[in-house]
C-alpha cells in the first residue's frame, strides 16, 4: 500500500501545471496579495491608511471559508477530476491496473489528493494570517485580539471545526465529482458535476419546500435532513450555540408542525453516509469497467 500511495503521489505532484494551476494557486495568490498589499502600502501614505486589519482570530480562518465558494471549489474539482478522468483521457489506466489492484489504487487517489488540499489549504492559511499581522505592523496598530489564553483556546476550537468541517465537505464533493469523472470518462464532466453537486446543495431547501407545499404534505420537508450543508450547519450550531440548526424551522411552521431537532451525531451520521456511499460507489463502478482493453 505505501509503494502504491507514493507511486501516485509523485505522480500527482509531478504534473507540475496541473497541481500548480488547480491547487498550488491558492497559497500562491495569498502570498501574492500580501506581498502587494504590503508593497502598496510602504510606498503609499494613503494605501497604508486605508489598511483594514481583520482581527487575527478571523483572518486565519478566511481560507476554509472561501474554500466551499464555487469559485474556490472550481480549482480543486477540477484537480480531482484531471486525478480520476485523466487516466482515461490519457490511456494510463490499462497500464497500472494490471499490477495493482483496483481498490488500493481509488483509496491511494483519494488519500493523497485529501492531504495535497489540506496541505495547501493550511499553508494559504498561514499566508493569509500572517500577512495581516505584516499589515498591521506596517500601519502601526495592534493585531488584535490580544492573545490570552482564553482567547487561544477558541481560536484554536474555532480552527479545528473549520478545518474539519471545510474538508469534509469538499473531500465528500470531490467524492461525487470524481464518480461522475469514473462514469463519464471526461475531466470537463467530472468538474461540471461537481460543481452542479456543490450549488444545488445549498439551494435543496428551496426545492423540498416548493415540492412539500405542491403536494401539501410535511413529510417531504424531511429529505432536508439529508442534505450535507444542512448537517455541516448542525454540527456548527451544537459546537457552537450547543443547539440544533434553525434552518428548517420556518418551513415545518408552514404546516403548524414543529421542525426536528437532529443532535450532533445525526449529521455526523449522514455525513458519514454521504461520504462512505459516495467512495463505495466510486469503488463498485470502477471494479466493473473494463479498461484494460
Amino acid at each position: 500500500m505505501l509503494n502504491i500511495l507514493h507511486a501516485e503521489w509523485q505522480k500527482m505532484v509531478g504534473n507540475r501545471w496541473t497541481i500548480g494551476l488547480l491547487l498550488w494557486v491558492f497559497p500562491v495568490g495569498a502570498l501574492a496579495f500580501v506581498v502587494g498589499m504590503s508593497l502598496m502600502a510602504l510606498l503609499s501614505p494613503t494605501a497604508r491608511d486605508n489598511l483594514y486589519i481583520i482581527p487575527w482570530t478571523e483572518a486565519f480562518l478566511v481560507p476554509w471559508r472561501f474554500v466551499n465558494n464555487p469559485f474556490g471549489l472550481m480549482f480543486l474539482l477540477g484537480f480531482t477530476a484531471v486525478t480520476f478522468a485523466g487516466e482515461y483521457q490519457w490511456g494510463t489506466w490499462k497500464n497500472i491496473v494490471t499490477r495493482q489492484q483496483r481498490t488500493l489504487l481509488i483509496m491511494a487517489k483519494f488519500t493523497n489528493l485529501g492531504a495535497l488540499i489540506l496541505i495547501a489549504f493550511i499553508l494559504t492559511s498561514l499566508i493569509f494570517g500572517g500577512g495581516f499581522g505584516i499589515f498591521s505592523l506596517i500601519a502601526d496598530v495592534p493585531y488584535e485580539p490580544a492573545a490570552t489564553g482564553e482567547i487561544v483556546q477558541e481560536f484554536l476550537r474555532d480552527y479545528a471545526l473549520e478545518t474539519a468541517l471545510a474538508f469534509i465537505s469538499i473531500i465528500i464533493t470531490a467524492v461525487y465529482a470524481a464518480l461522475a469523472a469514473i462514469v463519464m470518462q471526461s475531466i470537463l464532466g467530472g468538474t461540471l458535476v461537481g460543481i452542479g453537486f456543490s450549488l444545488i446543495d445549498p439551494l435543496i431547501f428551496g426545492m423540498i419546500w416548493w415540492w412539500a407545499n405542491l403536494f401539501n404534505t410535511v413529510s417531504v420537508l424531511h429529505l432536508g435532513r439529508i442534505s450535507l450543508f444542512y448537517n455541516i450547519e448542525n454540527i456548527k450550531s451544537w459546537i457552537r450555540d450547543d443547539q440544533a440548526v434553525a434552518t428548517l424551522e420556518s418551513a415545518f411552521q408552514t404546516f403548524n408542525k414543529a421542525a426536528p431537532i437532529d443532535s450532533i451525531g445525526f449529521s455526523m451520521l449522514a455525513l458519514a453516509v454521504w461520504l462512505l456511499g459516495g467512495v463505495g460507489l466510486v469503488l463498485y463502478l470502477f471494479q466493473r469497467q473494463d479498461i484494460t482493453t
